[in-house]
């Protein structure tokens, strides 16, 4: 029998709650969030010494982070405003990776026990110069086969990461005495197959860096889990790999994840309410739905969500989902290839409201103010209650 899919829907409790909410609101399911961490929990345990981090620039909600930490996660962090969220929330551990990072930042870093990713040979240059003799990881870029690539990669053509056959990388880690001791790639959307060769690849590079002893695999796991069996097929090959370079090369290597929307993305529901309708629109040539809240301003990257009636199951058809800005392509639902995507939306009217599916993740991190337009208030769902997220946990699940 197949393995079950990642996702686990909510119970119809958390609708009928929302149903007292004032829009917009964005609530987050946390009995999904944490099934979902146990169902990808127990799929990574088939690498051994494997570990799921949180890529933090997903969700910078407190009590989201909270909840994440109690569940055991780990995090990844971009900035030191991210650093503060994730000591906050109590991470046991945290990986660090970005684009620019000053010497104070280096020493913060270093205060708490995490080492950098460095993602260029300038930044590896100055953390050298600054902390000479001292651990560095490497965040790499990799070349991924023309099969492997699609309009979801950032491999080669990355404008992140260091080339691991770079001739000025081991020059500057032996100008300054660095150990490398973590190599980090993420390559946007994850296969099966890109899963197996990176893991190959990073191996293969770590075998030259005598004090390599954690790769970190980023994250990507929406499209690997579009196929739960496929990932577990690909967990262990991984496992397999893994095994087999340890006991060729008598060393000890630990692999670590960095899931942010496959954690979180399935689990949040953005409910708003129904400006206008307009049937037929005259320009666009379809019906065209506007909102109370605004997807430029939180959805720039949520493809194609399911959109429902919040009080009852009514028929869907063809719309437009426009956001309540004064920008042209203010619309749900876009896609690389396309602002304006036809979904298929409740028949409705104004003073509906609506609840847009997949925006756990990537939603406030992205928010921005527009037209002043003020952002959702977020709730969370423990199964029983609807909590304001500003109010503190105690434990996970549990509310003061």
């Amino acid at each position: 029998m197949p393995p079950a899919p990642l996702f686990t829907p909510p119970s119809e409790r958390l609708f009928a709650l929302a149903a007292d909410l004032a829009t917009p609101a964005l609530i987050y399911d946390l009995p999904g969030i944490r099934a979902g961490v146990e169902t990808m929990r127990r799929d990574v345990s088939l690498i051994p010494d494997a570990g799921l981090n949180l890529a933090l620039k997903a969700c910078h909600t407190p009590a989201v982070l909270r909840e994440a930490a109690a569940l055991g996660l780990g995090c990844d962090v971009a900035s030191p405003g991210e650093l503060d969220l994730a000591l906050n929330a109590g991470f046991a551990e945290i990986s660090a990776t970005g684009p620019v990072f000053t010497t104070a930042d280096f020493d913060t870093l270093a205060e708490h026990g995490t080492t950098l990713d460095c993602d260029s040979l300038d930044q590896l240059d100055v953390y050298g110069r600054h902390r000479p003799g001292a651990e560095v990881g490497l965040r790499l870029r990799v070349d991924l086969p023309g099969a492997l690539e699609n309009s979801a990669t950032f491999a080669g053509d990355s404008r992140f990461g260091i080339l691991p056959s770079d001739p000025g990388l081991p020059r500057v880690l032996d100008r300054h005495r660095l150990r490398a001791t973590r190599l980090h790639v993420h390559t946007g959307q994850m296969s099966p197959d890109s899963l197996r060769y990176k893991t190959r690849y990073l191996l293969t590079v770590a075998e030259h860096l005598p004090d390599v002893a954690t790769i970190d695999l980023g994250g990507g796991f929406l499209h690997l889990y579009q196929d739960r069996a496929s990932a577990v097929a690909a967990f262990t090959d991984v496992a397999a790999l893994v095994t087999g370079w340890r006991e060729r090369t008598g060393r000890p290597i630990s692999l670590r994840f960095e899931p942010g929307g496959a954690l979180l993305t399935p689990y949040g529901y953005l409910l708003a309410g129904v400006r206008s309708v307009e049937e037929h629109h005259p320009v666009l040539g379809t019906r065209v739905v506007t909102l109370d809240t605004s997807a430029w301003n939180l959805a720039p990257w949520h493809n194609r969500p399911q959109v429902l009636a919040l009080d009852a199951e009514r028929p869907t058809g063809p719309a437009l989902l426009a956001g309540c800005t004064l920008y042209e392509n203010d619309y749900f639902g876009a896609t690389p290839a396309a602002a304006r995507t036809v979904l298929q939306v409740p028949d409705c009217r104004p003073g509906d409201r609506l609840v847009i599916t997949a925006t756990g993740a990537y939603t406030m991190t992205n928010a921005r103010w527009f037209n002043r337009i003020p952002p959702p208030q977020e709730h969370l769902f423990d199964g029983e209650r609807m909590i304001e997220a500003g109010a503190p946990l105690t434990t996970a699940g549990a509310a003061t």
